[in-house]
């Protein structure tokens, strides 16, 4: 093995890019109560400031990626971004169990791969005999069966 096991991506936005488009977002010097509204206040006046800007996205996935619960973020408000944030972090989990199953299939022991991803052995090892998900009406805990009836509970022969 020459390779070093793969970078993921870490959930949490780099601090060099958030300082990057931060300074690109249209809201910059703009008065800050003006995106953290109190209850019954419209959330009007942010959104025509977000409207206008070039970094929404930017802004949305910071917010979602570090799970930010109050303001208006990317022209989105708490309640919009709650179905966001699932579907963000499924989505998050997708990539890491690809490049699990990538550093798996590279040769890369459990122990190694948990270190690189910050996951335990058990939960390296679940997402390899999985093959990265989980399918319809499967739950973590559950083996799967083969059409001979025997349970396969992991890697290895019978």
């Amino acid at each position: 093995m020459t390779g070093g096991l793969p970078r993921y991506r870490n959930l949490a936005v780099p601090a060099r890019f958030v300082a990057r488009w931060r300074e690109q977002a249209a809201c910059c010097g703009t008065d800050l109560d003006v995106f953290f509204p109190e209850r019954g206040e419209s959330a009007g006046p942010a959104r025509q400031v977000c409207a206008a800007c070039q970094v929404r996205k930017p802004c949305l996935e910071y917010a979602l990626s570090n799970r930010i619960t109050s303001g208006i973020w990317g022209g989105l408000t708490v309640r919009e971004r709650r179905p966001l944030q699932s579907a963000w972090v499924q989505d998050a989990r997708r990539e890491r169990d690809q490049a699990v199953l990538a550093a798996d299939a590279a040769g890369h022991t459990t122990t190694a791969i948990g270190r690189s991803f910050g996951l335990s052995q058990t939960s390296v090892t679940r997402i390899v005999n999985q093959g990265g998900c989980l399918g319809p009406g499967r739950s973590e805990s559950q083996p799967s069966s083969s059409d001979d009836g025997t349970y396969d509970f992991g890697r290895g022969g019978s």
